[in-house]
């Protein structure tokens, strides 16, 4: 018998019920993990989630005006989106100065990070080149020829992982958790990254 895995859901980090005290949301990509509060704008490619924006994340620019956001979140999205960087410094523009963007992705070593039809990157902490605080080899043409854009406004302020709910993680102490976490595949089922951008 399968043991139950833990949830990536958005609802997993803000309880339905959220209303992010009061600030201006974007759920990017929120197929149908939507939020009923006011500032929320709920976008996703389908319409058939009924979303409150319906646009195609591989098109840009996104339908918003410059600094509109408090919060952007992309739970489990930007593996989907052919051209994620795009998307992403797009939300960088449209993102206020002190506002900040949380993005989730499958954990490295996973199986679903390629294994779904619809998963077409990878992403992980060597992927933020661009972002104000992740630099790069100088001697690097393609590094030097991408550093411009909105995501240079931005910072990596710190990423964290969720382990899978396997009990003999569990029970091991943290320093060995973290050396699972490295080294062995299908132990890390998402990692989180947490943007803000400068005043």
């Amino acid at each position: 018998m399968g043991q139950k895995l833990p949830s990536s859901s958005t609802f997993t980090k803000y309880p339905l019920s959220c209303d992010f005290g009061g600030r201006k949301v974007l759920n990017l990509g929120c197929g149908f993990t939507k939020y009923a509060a006011r500032k929320v704008v709920n976008l996703d490619a389908y319409d058939n989630c009924k979303p409150d924006v319906v646009h195609d994340l591989s098109k840009m620019p996104l339908p918003f005006e410059d600094e509109t956001f408090d919060l952007i979140l992309a739970n489990h999205i930007l593996e989907h989106v052919p051209g994620w960087w795009e998307c992403f410094d797009d939300c960088c523009r449209i993102l206020k100065p002190g506002g900040r963007i949380e993005v989730w992705v499958p954990g490295p070593g996973n199986d679903s990070i390629l294994g779904y039809r619809d998963h077409v990157n990878t992403i992980n902490v060597c992927s933020w080149y661009g972002v104000k605080n992740v630099g790069r080899n100088p001697a690097n043409a393609w590094a030097a020829a991408n550093s411009g854009g909105h995501a240079r406004k931005v910072f990596l302020e710190n990423h964290t992982y969720h382990m899978e709910n396997f009990w003999w993680l569990k029970i091991l102490p943290e320093a060995m958790q973290k050396w699972c976490a490295i080294y062995l595949r299908n132990v890390v089922f998402e990692v989180g990254f947490f943007l803000a951008k400068g005043i």
